[in-house]
């Protein structure tokens, strides 16, 4: 009468997280197995390898502090190496808050206390004094609001800068190790490390201690002496320059003398090789060449790596000299004589059970501790873990990462429902253990192995449709208001309108449709070439494609296209007012002797109407130049022929039907519907634009002249600034779609330009380039 479900490795999964990896993607396993098992699991799925066994910390079931100990042993070795630079001794000793950092903070402070004391009168005094008039007897002995509000200024307390939040942070962590060393465990340790010879030369494998117990972090003044020795005999480092830094720090954090030095827990930092030589951000900076760095790659380059000279073309002289000698990036930085994949340099990996959580999690400071460790590892696997520490340990990457990352989790079962609503992004795999994750989550999945397509394919795609669509939408709304601001003044700010209300209101439903086509049908590079290259979702990741710079570059483009729309069609149209005409013979050919003045421009009618043409003219053209493939479909759609084997929806041309049929001629239309309306309603509101149509278009070239050069003229200066960026500037993306269109090119596949692929779309939804 036992029933039992089958708990096994699905198809697929180490792939998937070995790609997830390879893109960037920080992976964290959070399982109620124990953890023998989950250690296997990650092995098996590449969640854990081989060169993370140097660098594997566990945390077991233990005691209150012995779990505390190995965790502050654990984060202090890495800050020793520079692996946690911020909470170093000389990062924490001295506030690096800006000016107006410290301003803006203290202002919160004072503002959130100023509105506590408001409430607190208010439901102290005010409320009470009502309650009493109004004769009320059930006045309650503690009211929840007053409650609440000394909830809000016990977690107000808790409210601390960076600096002294992260000093905090380090004190703990000192702490713990000091009141560690006055056990009988710490003092054998102690004892032990006491035998070693000042003379000897010493690695970093003699300063470790066992993964379970964590990493020797007391007692390291022999040791760090015997290094400066080894190294002042191999004269690889001043030994003055290191004797007189470690004392002035050691003199200024302890103020002890020197016959107590013995007696001290060493400050790890002062005494580390890589604290007090510049750390590997440090290292990796002098590689490159400030001065090599042009202005406009500061300004105008979206690229972090290009904007921050990080590019071959920025490399110093005598790292180029370095290269053609000795086909190497430099000489190895690496002071303990540790190899490159192993020790404290190489990959790290934190496998912790669940009852060593409890003794962490629900202390501030604690909690940033654990953080710290896990977030330079990467890989963590939490086992034995409840619902609830899921969700915690979620919480925890979302409050002390900055700035705040997209999270997302999966689960298979009900006890994965509070890790999956805590993320921001929810994803539930439909399997044998029920459906309460699947109910939870914001995307279903019937295997793990579709993460893959959901987030590198389908979500990237997704991602900078959704960018350009967002910027899209304020630029197009930006360009025509303003264009109505400006000419405000020129009517005194009257209030007159430049465009006809009801033209006015057809403008988000004639620019509709190309934005939509783009955000349904836009793809940049290809499924197999995604897969093989992961890389090319770190812009996604790093959300380049909307950050500050983007944004202003498209703001710059709506005063640019603002700017060319009123001042190159406003002067040329309504300059001498009625008596201008651009007619061949006088009027035009067509003119009606019982109509005076048809083939005149100027009227106020006439103008918005030929200024808005231009306007839709140039939303239509900034949707196809922001376009990273153009669906030409195949002519005809409809056919007979059952040799074709698509359907018609599959053999349509979405992008021109968007931008060509559904905005522009329907435009057209309407507009033509809306000047005839006049004869048929008698409307004082539609008599004003009778026949405003029909004299735009059939009387008059100068109107012709100016829809068809101005937005051109318009779309110029965007198409000099994508042109410029592409060849100078270029970002990854773009680098990775002329690579792809090449690979095309030579497969005889068909591209017009490396940044526009030219698709055509298939019986499974797919672009055929």
């Amino acid at each position: 009468g036992a029933t039992a479900i089958e708990d096994k490795l699905q198809v697929g999964v180490p792939d998937t997280i070995d790609l997830l990896g390879r893109a960037g993607i920080k992976l964290w396993v959070l399982t109620g197995d124990k953890r023998e098992t989950a250690k296997e699991i990650g092995y098996a799925t590449k969640v854990l390898t081989e060169k993370m066994r140097d660098g594997l910390i566990e945390v077991a079931q233990a005691s209150t502090d012995e779990v505390r100990t190995i965790m502050a042993m654990a984060f202090l070795k890495l800050a020793k190496h520079a692996k946690l630079p911020e909470y170093q001794t000389a990062a924490v000793s001295t506030d690096t808050a800006k000016p107006m950092e410290r301003f803006f903070f203290k202002f919160g402070k004072f503002w959130r206390s100023l509105n506590r004391a408001r409430r607190r009168f208010w439901h102290r005094y005010i409320k009470v004094l009502f309650w009493y008039i109004t004769c009320r007897r059930d006045l309650p002995e503690v009211d929840p609001a007053l409650l609440a509000i000394d909830k809000e200024e016990k977690k107000e307390e808790s409210i601390l800068q960076v600096t002294e939040r992260r000093r905090n942070v380090r004190n703990r962590a000192e702490k713990i190790v000091r009141d560690y060393l006055n056990t009988p465990e710490g003092m054998a340790r102690r004892r032990s490390r006491s035998n070693i010879s000042s003379d000897d030369e010493i690695s970093v494998e003699d300063m470790d201690m066992p993964s379970m117990i964590g990493p020797d972090v007391f007692d390291k003044a022999r040791s760090a002496g015997a290094i400066l020795k080894k190294r002042h005999k191999d004269e690889k480092e001043p030994s003055n320059k290191l004797e007189k830094l470690t004392k002035e720090k050691l003199a200024a954090s302890c103020g002890c003398t020197r016959d107590a030095e013995d007696q001290l827990i060493i400050d790890e930092d002062v005494l580390s090789m890589k604290s007090v030589r510049p750390s590997d951000g440090e290292e990796d900076k002098k590689k490159f060449d400030k001065r090599k760095r042009t202005p406009l790659e500061m300004a105008f380059a979206t690229d972090k790596s290009v904007r921050h000279g990080r590019l071959v073309k920025h490399l110093s002289a005598s790292v180029l000299a370095s290269i053609n000698e000795n086909g190497t990036s430099g000489e190895n930085t690496n002071d303990l004589g540790e190899g490159p994949g192993t020790g404290i340099d190489g990959p790290r990996a934190l496998v912790i059970e669940g009852a060593a959580l409890e003794h962490l999690l629900g202390d501030d400071e604690l909690e940033e501790l654990l953080f710290a460790v896990a977030n330079t590892c990467d890989s963590v696997i939490a086992c034995r873990v409840s619902p609830a520490q899921k969700a915690q340990l979620v919480q925890l990457v979302r409050r002390y990462v900055v700035p705040e990352p997209v999270t997302l989790a999966i689960g298979d079962g009900a006890n994965d429902v509070g890790m999956i609503q805590e993320a921001h992004v929810g994803v539930g795999i439909s399997g044998k253990e029920g459906q309460q994750a699947v109910n939870a989550s914001d995307f279903a999945i019937a295997q793990f192995r579709f993460l893959e397509e959901l987030i590198l394919i389908h979500g990237r795609w997704n991602f900078m449709r959704m960018s350009t669509l967002v910027l899209y939408i304020f630029y197009k709304n930006a360009v025509m208001v303003l264009c109505m601001v400006i000419y405000f003044g020129e009517t005194m700010y009257s209030g007159t309108l430049l465009f006809d209300q009801w033209v006015v209101s057809t403008f988000n439903i004639v620019s509709f449709w190309p934005i939509t086509f783009f955000g349904f049908f836009d793809r940049c590079l290809d499924k197999d070439y995604v897969k093989a290259n992961p890389d090319v979702y770190n812009p996604t990741r790093r959300n380049e494609l909307i950050k500050k710079r983007v944004v202003l570059r498209w703001g710059i483009i709506c005063l640019i296209h603002m700017w060319t729309l009123y001042f190159f069609s406003l002067p040329a149209l309504a300059k001498g007012g009625g008596g201008s005409t651009s007619a061949f013979f006088g009027l035009m050919t067509n003119k009606n002797p019982a109509r005076p003045g048809d083939g005149e421009v100027g009227d106020l009618k006439t103008v918005g109407f030929v200024i808005f043409t231009c306007v839709i003219l140039i939303m239509c053209f900034k949707v196809v130049y922001e376009s990273k493939s153009i669906i030409v479909g195949q002519f005809p759609a409809w056919t007979c022929s059952k040799s074709k084997g698509e359907g018609w929806k599959n053999r349509l041309s979405y992008t021109w039907i968007g931008t060509a049929y559904l905005s522009f001629l329907v435009y057209i239309i309407f507009m033509y519907l809306y000047s005839m309306m006049g004869q048929a309603v008698p409307n004082k509101y539609l008599l004003a634009f009778l026949g405003t149509v029909n004299h735009a278009f059939q009387t008059s070239t100068k109107n012709w002249m100016v829809i068809i050069l101005v937005p051109a003229a318009g779309m110029v200066f965007d198409l000099s600034l994508k042109v410029t960026g592409n060849l100078f500037y270029p970002t990854q993306t773009q680098i990775h779609s002329e690579i792809f269109v090449k690979s095309l090119k030579e497969k005889g596949g068909r591209s017009d330009d490396a940044n526009t692929l030219v698709c055509r779309s298939s019986d499974d939804h797919s672009l055929t380039c």
